[in-house]
């Protein structure tokens, strides 16, 4: 095995625990967003602020590549579930495209 396959091997598990990782993320934007939408958050409460700062600059330039292809209809924003479908097409794609190419330069 090259150098080279055992590296693509190795970045297989990251890759995949990002990728999970990266769906907490969205789902948590998702629900932040609801209660923000029902004035349910205290957004007077400092670790509120920073939670939801710092998931919406995670998640604004993923969704932003989406709303460029579909607008919002209405109040409803379906770049967060159109998001997760490329998201699960990303989390089975990439790990087998690195197998391949594991097994290619090997």
């Amino acid at each position: 095995m090259s150098v080279l396959a055992a590296l693509l091997n190795a970045l297989i598990s990251p890759v995949v625990l990002f990728l999970d990782f990266y769906g907490i993320v969205i789902i948590a934007a998702v629900i932040l967003s609801w209660l923000e939408a029902f004035n349910v958050l205290n957004t007077y409460n400092r670790f509120v602020v920073v939670v939801y700062t710092a998931i919406h600059k995670l998640t604004d330039p993923y969704f932003a590549f989406f709303r460029r292809f579909i607008p919002p209809a209405g109040n409803i924003d379906f770049s967060p579930l159109v998001g997760l479908f490329a998201l699960s097409f990303l989390q089975d794609f990439i790990p087998r495209l690195l197998i391949i190419m594991a097994k290619a330069v090997s």
